[in-house]
Protein backbone atom coordinates (compact mmCIF):
# COMPACT_ATOMS: atom_id res chain seq x y z
CA UNK A 1 0.00 0.00 0.00
CA UNK A 2 2.86 2.38 0.89
CA UNK A 3 4.60 1.92 -2.58
CA UNK A 4 1.40 2.33 -4.19
CA UNK A 5 1.22 5.62 -2.65
CA UNK A 6 4.61 7.01 -3.51
CA UNK A 7 4.72 5.37 -6.95
CA UNK A 8 0.81 7.40 -7.13
CA UNK A 9 2.74 10.46 -5.68
CA UNK A 10 5.75 10.32 -8.30
CA UNK A 11 3.37 9.55 -11.12
CA UNK A 12 1.42 13.16 -9.96
CA UNK A 13 4.73 14.98 -9.25
CA UNK A 14 6.20 13.64 -12.87
CA UNK A 15 3.18 14.60 -14.47
CA UNK A 16 2.81 18.16 -12.50
CA UNK A 17 6.54 18.82 -13.28
CA UNK A 18 5.90 17.93 -17.62
CA UNK A 19 3.34 20.02 -17.35
CA UNK A 20 4.86 23.27 -15.77
CA UNK A 21 7.40 22.18 -18.26
CA UNK A 22 4.76 22.91 -21.17
CA UNK A 23 3.51 25.56 -19.58
CA UNK A 24 7.22 27.59 -19.53
CA UNK A 25 7.83 26.45 -23.37
CA UNK A 26 4.47 28.26 -24.14
CA UNK A 27 5.27 31.32 -21.70
CA UNK A 28 8.77 31.42 -24.39
CA UNK A 29 7.33 30.82 -27.30
CA UNK A 30 4.57 33.81 -26.65
CA UNK A 31 7.62 35.81 -25.59
CA UNK A 32 9.65 35.08 -28.88
CA UNK A 33 6.19 36.23 -30.59
CA UNK A 34 5.79 39.70 -28.72
CA UNK A 35 9.70 40.42 -29.39
CA UNK A 36 10.32 39.96 -25.50
CA UNK A 37 14.04 39.18 -25.32
CA UNK A 38 14.41 40.07 -21.24
CA UNK A 39 11.03 37.89 -20.57
CA UNK A 40 12.60 34.85 -23.07
CA UNK A 41 15.68 34.51 -20.98
CA UNK A 42 14.04 34.64 -17.96
CA UNK A 43 11.65 32.11 -18.68
CA UNK A 44 14.17 29.69 -20.56
CA UNK A 45 16.83 30.35 -17.17
CA UNK A 46 13.53 29.07 -15.39
CA UNK A 47 13.35 25.69 -17.92
CA UNK A 48 16.47 25.05 -17.80
CA UNK A 49 16.40 25.00 -13.81
CA UNK A 50 13.10 23.24 -13.19
CA UNK A 51 11.94 21.74 -16.54
CA UNK A 52 12.19 17.94 -17.44
CA UNK A 53 15.15 16.82 -19.80
CA UNK A 54 13.52 16.71 -22.77
CA UNK A 55 11.92 20.48 -22.29
CA UNK A 56 15.78 21.58 -20.79
CA UNK A 57 17.20 20.03 -24.31
CA UNK A 58 14.67 22.52 -26.23
CA UNK A 59 15.49 25.18 -24.12
CA UNK A 60 19.25 25.44 -24.67
CA UNK A 61 18.25 25.17 -28.47
CA UNK A 62 15.93 28.45 -27.99
CA UNK A 63 18.44 29.96 -25.28
CA UNK A 64 21.01 29.93 -28.38
CA UNK A 65 18.40 31.24 -30.94
CA UNK A 66 18.07 33.90 -28.29
CA UNK A 67 21.24 35.10 -28.03
CA UNK A 68 22.02 35.23 -32.10
CA UNK A 69 18.88 37.69 -32.21
CA UNK A 70 20.75 39.62 -29.66
CA UNK A 71 24.17 39.42 -31.43
CA UNK A 72 25.62 37.62 -28.74
CA UNK A 73 27.41 34.96 -30.63
CA UNK A 74 29.92 34.15 -28.41
CA UNK A 75 27.36 32.97 -25.75
CA UNK A 76 25.11 31.33 -28.57
CA UNK A 77 28.35 29.05 -29.54
CA UNK A 78 28.99 28.27 -25.75
CA UNK A 79 25.08 27.09 -25.73
CA UNK A 80 25.96 25.01 -28.70
CA UNK A 81 28.72 23.48 -27.87
CA UNK A 82 27.00 22.56 -24.18
CA UNK A 83 23.58 20.99 -26.30
CA UNK A 84 26.12 18.95 -28.32
CA UNK A 85 27.83 17.52 -25.23
CA UNK A 86 24.67 17.06 -23.04
CA UNK A 87 21.79 16.14 -25.84
CA UNK A 88 21.10 12.10 -26.11
CA UNK A 89 18.59 13.33 -28.90
CA UNK A 90 20.50 12.75 -32.18
CA UNK A 91 18.48 14.98 -34.38
CA UNK A 92 18.72 17.62 -31.57
CA UNK A 93 22.26 17.22 -31.49
CA UNK A 94 22.69 17.35 -35.40
CA UNK A 95 20.86 20.48 -35.16
CA UNK A 96 23.24 22.46 -32.89
CA UNK A 97 26.41 20.92 -34.55
CA UNK A 98 25.21 22.36 -37.97
CA UNK A 99 23.67 25.65 -36.26
CA UNK A 100 27.32 26.03 -34.72
CA UNK A 101 29.04 25.19 -37.83
CA UNK A 102 26.39 28.27 -39.72
CA UNK A 103 28.14 30.47 -36.84
CA UNK A 104 32.13 29.26 -37.63
CA UNK A 105 31.86 29.39 -40.94
CA UNK A 106 33.84 32.54 -41.44
CA UNK A 107 36.50 31.37 -38.96
CA UNK A 108 36.78 27.75 -39.27
CA UNK A 109 38.81 26.33 -42.30
CA UNK A 110 36.78 23.92 -44.61
CA UNK A 111 38.51 21.02 -43.32
CA UNK A 112 37.24 22.00 -39.75
CA UNK A 113 33.83 22.60 -41.22
CA UNK A 114 33.90 19.39 -42.73
CA UNK A 115 35.07 17.25 -39.65
CA UNK A 116 31.85 19.01 -37.92
CA UNK A 117 29.71 17.94 -40.36
CA UNK A 118 30.92 14.76 -40.57
CA UNK A 119 27.95 12.60 -38.87
CA UNK A 120 25.12 15.59 -40.58
CA UNK A 121 26.37 13.85 -44.01
CA UNK A 122 25.64 10.41 -43.68
CA UNK A 123 22.60 9.35 -45.72
CA UNK A 124 19.82 9.09 -43.00
CA UNK A 125 20.19 12.22 -41.94
CA UNK A 126 17.29 14.70 -42.59
CA UNK A 127 19.64 17.45 -41.96
CA UNK A 128 22.32 16.38 -44.85
CA UNK A 129 21.32 18.87 -47.57
CA UNK A 130 21.72 21.76 -44.90
CA UNK A 131 25.12 20.70 -43.93
CA UNK A 132 26.00 20.53 -47.99
CA UNK A 133 24.71 23.84 -47.93
CA UNK A 134 27.01 25.24 -45.28
CA UNK A 135 29.76 23.10 -46.73
CA UNK A 136 29.80 24.86 -50.11
CA UNK A 137 29.18 28.24 -48.19
CA UNK A 138 32.69 27.61 -46.46
CA UNK A 139 34.34 25.90 -50.01
CA UNK A 140 33.34 29.70 -51.31
CA UNK A 141 35.37 31.66 -48.86
CA UNK A 142 38.27 29.31 -48.11
CA UNK A 143 38.53 29.49 -52.60
CA UNK A 144 37.48 25.86 -53.21
CA UNK A 145 34.81 27.10 -55.98
CA UNK A 146 34.79 23.21 -57.68
CA UNK A 147 34.38 21.60 -54.16
CA UNK A 148 31.94 23.89 -53.52
CA UNK A 149 30.11 23.40 -56.70
CA UNK A 150 30.10 19.47 -55.84
CA UNK A 151 28.06 20.12 -52.70
CA UNK A 152 25.82 22.39 -54.60
CA UNK A 153 24.81 19.88 -57.46
CA UNK A 154 23.83 17.50 -54.37
CA UNK A 155 21.72 19.63 -53.21
CA UNK A 156 19.92 20.85 -56.35
CA UNK A 157 19.79 16.67 -57.82
CA UNK A 158 18.42 15.52 -54.52
CA UNK A 159 14.75 14.93 -54.42
CA UNK A 160 14.17 16.06 -50.97
CA UNK A 161 15.81 19.65 -51.91
CA UNK A 162 13.01 22.21 -50.89
CA UNK A 163 12.28 25.02 -53.58
CA UNK A 164 13.75 27.68 -51.35
CA UNK A 165 17.23 25.46 -50.37
CA UNK A 166 16.91 24.77 -54.37
CA UNK A 167 16.62 28.23 -55.12
CA UNK A 168 19.64 29.49 -52.56
CA UNK A 169 21.60 26.60 -54.44
CA UNK A 170 21.44 27.54 -58.07
CA UNK A 171 22.12 31.31 -57.13
CA UNK A 172 25.18 30.12 -55.18
CA UNK A 173 26.12 28.42 -57.92
CA UNK A 174 25.83 30.73 -60.37
CA UNK A 175 28.41 32.96 -58.00
CA UNK A 176 30.39 29.60 -57.54
CA UNK A 177 30.89 29.40 -61.27
CA UNK A 178 31.91 33.46 -61.90
CA UNK A 179 34.93 32.13 -60.06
Amino acid sequence: SLVLIGSESYQYLSKSKTEKSGLLLSQIIESIIEDEPERINNYIDELLENGTSDYKTYALLLKSGNFISQDKLTDARETYTELIKKSENRLIKDLAILKLSYLNVDFDSFDQIQQQLSTIQEEDSPLKLFAYEVLAMSAYKHGLYEKGAEYLNMIIENEKTTNGMFDRAQMMLRVMNSK
